[in-house]
């Protein structure tokens, strides 16, 4: 009886081990399947940020958001935001790895603050965005409202968010993903970015709805023909524009003369200073009407007599050229002395004109970061002066650095009149060829949009000429000495983003807002968990 009880109680013990093997196994089993949509999230931003440099694989793009649309139609909302910063993390792995570094060497941050820095970038000018797109995702499925076309346009309204306001970051759009792609980004010239970018993510949420039910909506073929109608719209009216002419009269030679970075050490300024005129010197051929130097190719006030303004009025003067350059201005005021950061144009032997950045870097440029730190004041006064600068053959539109980041300036620049475009920049605090990639293709985009040659010159590079369908007549290496000869022409032409502006992305977000608002006080809607 005794040795009956023994193995009655063996046997209980050893069901029991097994029960809770089993219950580990399956606990584990729904921790998996709890954060498998995260994991989802983490593997769509990272297929997103492939699409840009240093990968490039523009194909990426179209299919990288359906993971992060699989995820958020499995969760609620505020979890699906959730989803939405995992998908930002890492994006940001991705395409902004450089930006702790970037911060350490630009303001002198220790290792840990440009971290902390650069997570709280990350996350207030994308992480806030995405994770606010991810949520609204949920909140339409618990609503059965989730539809492909809605989905898209949702995604343009989470782009231009982030790209406006006095710390927008249009960096890495959809868009900019595109760049190598003639045909594609030509449409460019009708909506700016935000036409190619809805219509990546058009592509995006239609393949989702045909692998997640809950995300098709009504009418779910509707929305599959009209993207593909979309995209082979794009795609015939990209080959219409490259057949088109949008240079006029004859070539002008220019010459972009890339010198290396600016240095901090004062003492390092005059050998920077013989390397330009060096270059200019050796570089730049005979009949060239423009020479392009970077932004704070010099840091001495042109205004004031000096060595520096002698040498830098000889080399155009030897070079019978205008020269256009990057260096600081001042001006006294009532409120004190304003220092800026300008580009002078040089013509006939004096200083012809100038033109004050208007759009400063936020706390780099702009003085915030000494307000914070409670610091004397310090920083740049924003510009208010024209874009254009009277150069002998040809009106530039000039913007400085980052600038070329925002469509909304460089229209403004040809609104003034602007025939070619002038983009200097000083890409070396990045410290990295992919992100100086991202901003030449950044500004590559700004060519289409206005039909207009860009001469790009940058400190270390990527300095480049670009004609007005957003190919490259010449690039530079990165990090190299270099000066690129092209020839460019004047354009007068007129496209529908000059005329309209962003009326496409506003209809859109109108759109959206409305689909939302009456979504939400629908009392018919009987929300699913």
């Amino acid at each position: 009886m005794s040795d009956g009880l023994v193995m009655t109680a063996a046997a209980a013990g050893r069901m029991a081990a097994e029960g809770s093997r089993s219950g580990g196994r399956a606990r584990a089993a729904a921790r998996g399947r709890a954060l498998m949509p995260f994991a989802l999230a983490g593997l769509s931003g990272l297929t997103f940020a492939a699409a840009f440099p240093p990968r490039s694989w523009a194909i990426a793009a179209w299919f990288s958001l359906v993971p992060l649309l699989d995820a958020c139609a499995a969760l609620t909302p505020l979890r699906a935001a959730v989803a939405g910063m995992c998908w930002t993390g890492a994006f940001a792995v991705g395409v902004a790895s450089f930006l702790p570094s970037m911060l350490s060497g630009y303001f002198g941050l220790p290792v840990i603050a440009s971290w902390i820095a650069a997570l709280a970038i990350i996350a207030g000018l994308h992480g806030l965005c995405v994770s606010a797109y991810a949520a609204w995702i949920a909140w339409l499925r618990q609503r059965r409202a989730a539809h492909p076309l809605l989905l898209a346009g949702g995604w343009l309204v989470c782009e231009f968010t982030r790209a406006h306001g006095t710390m927008g970051g249009p960096w890495a759009l959809a868009a900019y993903s595109q760049v190598q792609w003639a045909p594609v980004i030509q449409s460019a010239d009708l909506a700016g970015p935000y036409a190619i970018g809805v219509l990546v993510a058009a592509v995006n949420t239609c393949v989702a709805a045909w692998l997640v039910p809950a995300l098709r909506g009504r009418q779910p073929l509707l929305a599959a023909s009209t993207t593909a109608a979309a995209v082979i719209g794009a795609l015939l009216y990209g080959q219409w524009r490259l057949g088109q002419t949008f240079g006029e009269g004859p070539g002008v030679d220019v010459a972009v003369v890339q010198g290396g970075a600016s240095p901090a050490e004062r003492a390092q300024r005059p050998a920077r200073l013989a390397r330009y005129v060096e270059l200019t010197r050796d570089g730049v051929g005979v009949g060239t009407k423009l020479i392009v130097w970077p932004e704070y190719a010099v840091e001495a006030y042109l205004e004031e007599a000096s060595r520096v303004r002698d040498t830098v009025l000889q080399v155009a003067a030897e070079a019978r050229a205008d020269l256009i350059l990057g260096g600081p201005h001042y001006e006294s005021s009532a409120a004190g002395t304003r220092y800026h950061n300008s580009a002078y144009l040089v013509r006939s032997g004096g200083l012809a004109a100038r033109y004050d950045k208007h759009r400063l870097v936020p706390f780099a440029e702009d003085g915030r970061l000494g307000r914070l730190l409670r610091e004397p004041p310090t920083g740049y006064t924003r510009g208010r002066g024209a874009f254009v600068l009277p150069a002998t053959a040809l009106r530039i539109g000039t913007v400085l650095c980052v600038e070329s980041m925002f469509p909304d300036l460089v229209r403004r620049a040809v609104g003034e009149g602007a025939e070619v475009l002038v983009n200097l920049s000083n890409d070396a605090w990045f410290g990295d060829a992919a992100p100086a990639r991202q901003q030449l293709e950044i500004a590559t985009l700004r060519a289409v949009e206005n039909r207009r040659y860009l001469v790009r010159a940058a400190a270390t590079g990527f300095s480049a000429v670009i004609d007005p369908y957003g190919r490259t007549l010449a690039r530079s290496e990165f990090n190299a000495l270099q000066v690129l000869n092209a020839t460019v022409r004047a354009s007068h032409a007129r496209t529908p983003y000059q005329r309209w502006g962003d009326a496409f992305a506003w209809t859109v977000i109108a759109a959206v807002a409305a689909a939302t608002l009456r979504l939400r006080f629908d009392r018919t809607v009987t929300p699913q968990p």
